[in-house]
């Protein structure tokens, strides 16, 4: 894993333009995936299995276009 901060020059230029943009960026797998188009997947802790696979299947037909799945990892405090 790797942590990329609003400063590093891999910081996807999209995100640093928002408003509030998210200070730093867990990144697991390749960087440079991160200045490509993409599409950010959220799901439900409690998903049903006809959710787990729509979502799986959704995801796998956007990939196989080209299109970079980012996808949150949901953290509980």
């Amino acid at each position: 894993m790797q942590i990329i901060d609003i400063n590093n020059e891999n910081y996807p230029d999209t995100l640093r333009d928002i408003q509030e943009p998210p200070k730093k960026l867990y990144v697991l797998g390749d960087v440079s995936l991160l200045s490509k188009k993409g599409v950010a997947v959220v799901g439900a802790r409690k998903c049903t299995e006809y959710g787990r696979k729509q979502g799986t299947k959704f995801s796998y037909n956007l990939a196989q276009e080209g299109i970079t799945i980012i996808s949150g990892l949901a953290v509980r405090n």
